[in-house]
């Protein structure tokens, strides 16, 4: 998700203990493999770092297709899910992103309400309204599952049906998990600052904006070492352009995730791919951010877009059918 140096005041490290790696849930219930998926191309390797998979500790295969550290096949395993089937969020699942005024200069206020997260009808329900809270203009909800489960490589998708009211910007994204140390970063010359965003990344698996009705934008942001401003700034992977023909219906958007790749998906359709790592990026304390744990989120922001939010169109509702996450595990 195009971000904003106000992230800086949430990107915050995990707390000790908190972190999940491949854990299976009690509420994964579904099938136990996506229903498509890429071809196993994203698991051929050269040599074991190529299958740096921190939950399964798995090793470059003698057949040039990464296993199991004792040799195993990999099979994709669901390992997080939730269908939004109780009566309320799963606690255990997400947690509630609040406040006024956190990221690219949007209207809303988040907050942990009813009115603005609720579950109705095995879905998850998130309402922006206008109305006056927070010192912002709107509200709506944000939910994520930081400190309660993030990954590294896997399948996640979720099923969405989208608003399209002005101002609105649904997002299915990912942010990582523990992203330290602070660098060094600029947005421009002399607007500097310590933290953590770009050079640790940001994945955006499908974002939709009622400017742009129809499109779903699917991103990745990085560091870029600029000489000139003796800084990171960003790198921004916006990809190939891809549509849906209405998005207040529910679509299934995927982003499947490997050691030399990233792949959307919309309907199970491959719409863009891109090459890891990005030929320019920064690689913090001599880390590749895109080979560490990434958490999900869910929100849905208004304002901070070119089309001004209209409050007599409002309330909207973003509404999340399910989401579910797989990872590569050893067969059985």
């Amino acid at each position: 998700m195009v971000s904003h140096p106000a992230l800086l005041r949430v990107f915050r490290p995990a707390k000790a203990g908190l972190l999940l790696l491949a854990v299976t849930t009690g509420a994964c219930g579904g099938q136990s493999s996506p229903s498509t998926s890429s071809s196993t191309h994203w698991l051929a390797c050269e040599v074991d770092a190529d299958c740096a998979n921190l939950a399964i500790g798995a090793r470059c295969g003698n057949e040039g297709f990464c296993t199991a550290g004792d040799g195993t096949p990999l099979v994709q395993e669901l390992v997080y899910s939730d269908e939004f089937d109780e009566a309320e969020l799963d606690r255990s699942h997400f947690g509630f992103e609040t406040g006024s005024d956190i990221r690219n200069g949007e209207a809303q206020a988040y907050t942990d309400r009813e009115e603005n997260v609720s579950v109705e009808d095995g879905a998850l329900v998130i309402t922006a309204r206008a109305e006056e809270y927070d010192g912002a203009s709107f509200t709506s909800g944000s939910v994520h599952s930081e400190g309660v489960f993030s990954f590294t490589f896997g399948r996640v998708e979720a099923r969405m049906a989208a608003p399209t009211g002005r101002g609105c910007s649904a997002a299915f994204w990912m942010l990582p998990e523990n992203p330290s140390p602070p660098v060094w970063s600029c947005v421009e010359e002399g607007a500097c600052y310590d933290g953590t965003w770009p050079a640790w990344g940001d994945i955006t698996i499908a974002n939709l904006q009622s400017q742009l009705p129809g499109q779903v934008l699917g991103t990745v942001s990085y560091g870029i070492w600029d000489d000139a401003l003796e800084g990171v700034r960003q790198g921004l992977f916006a990809g190939e352009n891809a549509e849906v023909d209405d998005p207040t219906e529910y679509h299934t958007y995927a982003l499947e995730w490997g050691p030399s790749r990233l792949e959307w998906f919309i309907d199970d359709e491959l719409v863009r791919t891109l090459v890891l790592p990005p030929p320019d990026i920064y690689f913090p304390d001599d880390v590749d951010p895109f080979r560490q744990p990434f958490h999900v989120r869910l929100n849905l922001a208004i304002g901070g877009l070119d089309q001004a939010p209209d409050p007599a169109s409002y309330p909207q509702e973003l509404r999340v059918d399910w989401i579910k996450v797989w990872q590569w595990q050893p067969a059985d």
